[in-house]
């Protein structure tokens, strides 16, 4: 490796080290990336990131929740490992259509997110839901 390709190497990974902190810090504050995931910076501000899933299921107007056996069971449980790392940017899609697809008495799939989070304003730890509910027949999550 020549003097200027090594100087060049050494540019981009000084730039990079002093660039990514505060894109990973604009991650978890705006998707809610797993701050202790992905050469991760946040972390030392943060506690780590665990989501809890549950989901509801509704069938002519009554609400029950969803009794996952199984396969179904492990892409829940997939899906809540994804939302920990990935926050709002993991897709429910698959999972809702095939919680959909399992049974066709279910008329609408609602997720319940539970994550515990730093308040900043109390400074304690809080937890948060966030409900996000899916009809069938709908063309998107």
């Amino acid at each position: 490796m020549s003097g200027s390709n090594r100087r060049n190497l050494m540019c981009a990974i000084v730039l990079f080290v002093l660039v990514w902190p505060v894109a990973h810090v604009g991650l978890v504050a705006r998707y809610r990336v797993d701050p202790w995931e992905l050469f991760a910076w946040s972390m030392y501000a943060l506690p780590a990131a665990r989501v809890q899933i549950r989901v509801e299921v509704e069938r002519d107007g009554v609400t029950s929740p969803l009794r996952a056996m199984g396969e179904l069971r492990k892409n829940v449980l997939g899906y809540a490992r994804r939302t920990s790392l990935l926050g709002t940017l993991a897709s429910p899609a698959s999972l809702v259509h095939e919680i959909l697809a399992s049974d066709e008495s279910i008329d609408v799939v609602t997720l319940v997110t539970r994550e515990v989070i730093l308040d900043p304003d109390s400074t304690m730890l809080v937890g948060i839901e966030a409900r996000q509910r899916h009809l069938r027949g709908e063309t998107g999550p």
